[in-house]
């Protein structure tokens, strides 16, 4: 008889477990998530670079990207994410090394640059995110998102003046280009009740526009000038989002 109502109770607890598994998936199935992020970007490569002499150098600094992204999940480790972003890098430091390097260009007792517009980037992108739960209400996320990011390369104004005569500014005007983007990411993310969730999450991203340069006012070949600039464009961000679950 013990026997027999061991075998029961197994198959029982086996039955609710299975039952709990269908109800589980079938609630991920159905569950889509929405958040918004903000944090830090860091630029990289020759994009980062302040070097007057050289013409990969982008000139760009510290800056800050927000967005706004989704997931639909497909199971409860699989999803489709969207990412609709806005990354915008600083150009202070670069336009102090633009000002000294054309005061000496030009032999002049000083010069002075400031920033047209901004460096920044506007993405759309989509693809798979993977969730691996770590503990209780705690998971590592991943994505890899690839799409459309139209970018804008920040120019400027430069004004010279020589024995206290100001000569009027030249320009490199700012310029836009539309690429291929795409964007690796990995955060920490910890679900705080059935409806929010809080993530930490760094990303990586790359595009590489092919900008067309114009330039205003240079009467003179003396200088820094271009007319292209084709150097990849990517980024270290460091995020926080928080996260809203729908469908539950």
């Amino acid at each position: 008889m013990k026997y027999y109502l061991s075998i029961y109770f197994i198959f029982l607890l086996y039955s609710l477990s299975a039952q709990e598994m269908v109800q589980i998936n079938k609630k991920d199935n159905n569950n889509f998530s929405i958040g918004i992020s903000a944090g830090v970007s860091l630029p990289m490569g020759n994009f980062a670079k302040n070097d007057y002499k050289n013409n990969t150098s982008g000139f760009a600094g510290t800056g800050y990207n927000i967005g706004l992204n989704g997931t639909k999940f497909l199971n409860k480790n699989w999803g489709i994410s969207f990412l609709l972003s806005y990354t915008k890098f600083g150009s202070y430091d670069g336009m102090q090394s633009l000002a000294y390097g054309f005061q000496k260009d030009f032999e002049v007792d000083s010069a002075s640059a400031t920033v047209k517009n901004t460096s920044h980037l506007i993405n759309f992108l989509i693809g798979p995110t993977y969730s691996i739960p770590i503990c209780k209400n705690l998971f590592i996320e991943t994505r890899a998102l690839v799409g459309i990011t139209s970018a804008e390369l920040a120019g400027w104004d430069v004004v010279l003046t020589d024995s206290k005569i100001t000569h009027p500014a030249f320009s490199q005007n700012s310029s836009t280009a539309t690429c291929f983007g795409l964007l690796a990411g990995l955060g920490l993310k910890y679900n705080m009740g059935n409806n929010w969730a809080i993530l930490l999450n760094g990303n990586y991203q790359y595009c590489k526009p092919d900008f067309s340069i114009t330039n205003s006012n240079r009467n003179a070949n003396t200088g820094r000038e271009l007319n292209k600039y084709n150097e990849n464009i990517s980024s270290i961000a460091m995020n926080l989002t928080i996260v809203r679950f729908l469908g539950k």
